[in-house]
């Protein structure tokens, strides 16, 4: 325990000398202290795995010793009042089915159980779910490498999906008004999407040492892999996707038409003047909530940059609150899926995403080459729901 605690103290130092790089603008070094972090992380995680493992052990029921029983008869009765001790929860029975079921491991009867019980009695067909527990993580971890895709509006509705998407008031917008006049009716102009289902999928394979793995490590592992791999299709998609069969209908592909929604800006010399625009188009019931997305890239070589009259930066940096800064009143999200120089500007609730199936694994073996497959798919769609949620910044020529 104290070789953990004295890891998080030097996690806590490394933190802090971020917020130092970053406030002095030293990319290059708050770069190397980001790698020492990710690294502590994995220390700390494994010494974690370590001690629950010490801990479990020490924590093994105590079994009456049964000798001798002729000479010692009130040991029979301690024995007949033990109670099982440490008994699987539910949870944690189909975590072990589950993964037994990928690394193609026998199962006990009680984990074959709840494996089909959960899988409404059939994994002939279909892939398995994932477990609750790994799945929240897979999901928390998707998300804080992709902030459009975390804070876009979710739905988990199985089959097809109808949506009104609003584009315009036409009439009765808010207005002033004398005493003798008749208010006018507001008229909202909404037309209907419909979200089917895209099949997100990634294959992995890996040598049959996999089957070596305890629990836990095969768990962990399968997380960080699904994570690397399915997490960032999905956060491509919201943003760039193409709306074809195979894909959702990014927020830039949906807004591409939407002109009244778009700004532009001279490459390599954003202004104010630009930034301001942009935000104005923003519909007032989203304002409130919006934020700047772009790439660190462009966060750091465009927006950071940005001085007034007075040589004071527009941007500051604040790594201990959500997103790396804030600009111009807004959170700015630094996301890896928008192209460079393109800032999303507005409210991810203005993009609606529904998880028709939720993520499932199935594996294969090729005993052959000795190699273990497994496929994590999901099925999902999404698409903009609030024009007037987003304003699109662009570099022109």
């Amino acid at each position: 325990m104290d070789k953990i605690k004295e890891l998080l103290n030097k996690r806590t130092e490394l933190m802090n000398q971020a917020e130092t790089l970053v406030a002095e603008g030293k990319l290059e070094e708050f770069n190397a202290i980001e790698a020492e972090v990710k690294e502590l992380d994995n220390k700390i995680e494994a010494a974690k795995l370590a001690q629950a493992n010490l801990q479990a052990l020490q924590d093994n029921a105590k079994i009456a010793d049964l000798s001798n029983l002729s000479e010692k008869p009130n040991e029979v009765n301690e024995l007949a009042n033990l109670k099982p001790v440490n008994a699987m929860t539910s949870e944690k029975l189909y975590e072990n089915a589950f993964a037994k079921t990928i690394m193609g491991q026998e199962l006990t009867q009680e984990e074959n159980n709840v494996l089909l019980e959960l899988n409404n009695h059939d994994t002939s067909n279909s892939g398995i779910f994932i477990p609750q527990t790994v799945l929240g993580d897979i999901i928390n971890e998707m998300e804080s490498q992709n902030p459009f895709l975390r804070d876009v509006r979710k739905l988990n509705i199985q089959g097809l999906v109808s949506i009104p998407k609003h584009t315009a008031i036409t009439a009765g917008d808010a207005k002033g008004y004398i005493e003798s006049e008749e208010l006018e009716v507001e008229k909202n102009t909404f037309v209907e999407i419909q979200l089917g289902g895209k099949e997100v999928a990634k294959y992995i394979e890996v040598s049959f040492k996999l089957e070596a793995m305890a629990v836990p490590a095969f768990l962990a592992y399968l997380k960080d892999e699904i994570v690397d791999r399915l997490g960032v299709e999905l956060g491509r998609q919201v943003i760039n996707g193409d709306g074809g069969v195979r894909e959702m209908e990014g927020v830039l592909t949906a807004m591409a038409d939407v002109t009244s929604q778009h700004t532009s800006y001279t490459t390599g010399a954003l202004s104010y003047a630009n930034v301001t625009a942009a935000i104005a188009k923003l519909g007032s019931r989203h304002a409130a909530s919006a934020k700047i997305y772009a790439s660190a890239s462009t966060i750091w070589n465009g927006l950071a940059n940005m001085l007034d009259g007075s040589d004071r930066p527009y941007f500051i940096p604040d790594v201990t609150a959500s997103g790396v800064g804030r600009a111009f009143g807004l959170v700015v999200e630094a996301d890896s899926a928008i192209p460079e120089g393109t800032y999303i500007i507005g409210n991810a609730k203005g993009y609606t995403m529904n998880t028709n199936q939720p993520v499932r694994v199935e594996s294969d073996r090729d005993i052959k080459a000795r190699k273990t497959g497994f496929s994590a798919y999901t099925v999902v769609d999404g698409t903009v729901t609030h024009e007037k949620a987003f304003s699109i910044l662009t570099p022109g020529v």
